[in-house]
């Protein structure tokens, strides 16, 4: 029976026929295709005639696996980019090391995270692959400009975390990447489970952290809702402020600063800032006035907050 593709940009599949076999490199590499379709770039496959190439074979399937690494055959396009083609792995492996040795934006974090799932299926039981993944994507989950994503970017987050605990559930940095993640799901008997298997390995400053955590949990001293759901009713009321509802912004924006214990757990300087120019927006000059020292106190560096106090003072 015919095996199913997933459509691609630019790719054209070739079903080579049962048995087929790739050589390259003066025969020193021996892929072993059979009848596997394989995506191919559109010119590679107008000029197919006949057999296919080593070349080619392998330009289609680095092609795919950087497009949608979630592509159907992919975890057997990444056996075959591992057996034949070290150097689009060093190619990868050189860009995700750039991506994540700066602050970078995110469509930046995306690529990213297609970068490491194509590590992933390339070492299906290395457990790096998916921590990097759920790190990354805790990352883009708590980014500002990406709260609307919020929920289902730390749900993704989590599920490769999973994964990796399931293969090195010993991992510090699994343990507390994961931990981290449940927290802001409201998964709390999980994630202090985790930080419980963590405690004895972290030096002093770390363990209190991690202690105080636990003890909020214990005392169920925890946000009314989830933190990620503030996050995403941030986004909301972010949306609104700008199309001009100031005054539903502004609502909102106080219910969530009104929630003491969150705002402990999150100091987020940028809530008060924006609650700040709805006021202004309002014309409640004094309120404003009290938020952006608000902000200023949580960030004092925050550039914006103070430019816009400045105004209201002078």
């Amino acid at each position: 029976m015919e095996r199913k593709t997933t459509p691609l940009p630019g790719i054209v599949y070739f079903t080579p026929p049962p048995g087929t076999v790739v050589t390259g490199l003066d025969d020193k590499v021996v892929l072993q295709v059979g009848n596997l379709p394989i995506p191919l770039l559109e010119q590679d496959f107008l000029a197919l005639s006949g057999e296919l190439g080593y070349d080619a074979l392998g330009r289609g399937i680095y092609q795919a696996l950087r497009t949608d690494p979630g592509c159907l055959n992919a975890a057997d396009y990444a056996q075959l980019l591992k057996e034949g083609y070290p150097h689009y792995l060093s190619e990868l492996a050189s860009h995700i090391l750039m991506l994540g040795e700066k602050d970078v934006e995110i469509p930046y974090l995306d690529r990213r995270v297609n970068l490491l799932r194509i590590f992933a299926l390339v070492e299906p039981d290395n457990a790096h692959f998916p921590l990097e993944i759920g790190a990354t994507l805790l990352d883009k989950g708590c980014r500002f400009s990406a709260l609307h994503l919020s929920t289902v970017t730390l749900y993704r987050a989590e599920e490769h975390l999973e994964r990796a605990f399931a293969l090195s559930p010993d991992n510090p940095k699994v343990l507390s990447t994961l931990a981290e993640v449940l927290f802001l799901l409201g998964k709390y008997p999980r994630a202090a489970e985790l930080w419980q298997r963590l405690l004895p390995g972290l030096a002093p400053e770390a363990a209190e952290v991690v202690r105080l955590r636990l003890e909020k949990i214990a005392n169920n001293e925890l946000p009314r809702v989830p933190a990620v759901d503030y996050l995403e009713a941030v986004a909301v009321a972010l949306s609104l402020q700008q199309n001009g509802a100031s005054d539903e912004a502004a609502a909102i924006f106080g219910d969530i600063m009104a929630d003491e214990k969150f705002a402990a757990e999150f100091p987020m300087a940028e809530i008060p800032y924006l609650c700040a120019l709805c006021c202004n927006d309002l014309g409640r000059g004094r309120d404003a006035r009290l938020l952006l020292r608000q902000a200023l106190k949580l960030n004092p560096d925050f550039a914006e907050a103070r430019e816009a106090l400045d105004k209201l003072t002078e």
